[in-house]
């Protein structure tokens, strides 16, 4: 008995020793000022249609590389259209959670998505924009992508648009009940 006794003790023992030594593992790289820093993710992953006619001013973003790949990691599937023609080809074709747009054209196309029933999420793309038009269109839009800026910015609003079309789905299920 004195025997198992002691040996359950041991166990207990070392048990205690290699949790409070696992615990300290990453101390070392903190203490140091070494820190590993993370980069914020999407957590969604959409199919997004960017819609950006030449001449209009959002077209220049198209530029902005940190766009380009937040865009690309944010996204299944990414389809670049230009002219209208091939707008209307994509919409009819593809079911698109996202639609990135330049601000002169998100009415024209939220109105096209209401007379096809698509719960697509329409996000103005505004480049090179004042405070007054980014608050304007927030509070129609409530997502708005503005460039440039840093990778983050991009998915966060990539994010709430998806957080967005989440809703609407929610309510589409909701109201088929």
């Amino acid at each position: 008995m004195k025997r198992l006794a002691g040996t359950a003790s041991w166990c207990c023992l070392f048990v205690l020793l290699a949790v409070t030594q696992g615990i300290a593992c990453g101390d070392k790289v903190l203490a140091l000022g070494r820190a590993i820093k993370l980069r914020y993710v999407s957590t969604h992953s959409a199919s997004i249609l960017l819609y950006l006619r030449s001449g209009t001013p959002a077209a220049g973003a198209l530029s902005d590389a940190s766009l380009q790949s937040a865009l690309k990691k944010s996204s299944q599937v990414l389809k670049v259209v230009t002219a209208p023609s091939e707008l209307d080809e994509a919409l009819s074709r593809g079911k698109y959670d996202l639609i990135v747009v330049d601000p002169q054209d998100a009415p024209g196309i939220e109105q096209q998505l209401q007379a096809m029933s698509s719960r697509s999420v329409v996000i103005p793309l505004l480049y090179q924009s004042t405070k007054a038009e980014a608050s304007t269109l927030a509070k129609h839009y409530h997502v708005i992508l503005k460039a440039p800026a840093k990778m983050d910015s991009y998915y966060s609003a990539l994010d709430e648009g998806m957080e967005i079309k989440a809703k609407r789905d929610e309510v589409n299920v909701l109201a088929k009940k």
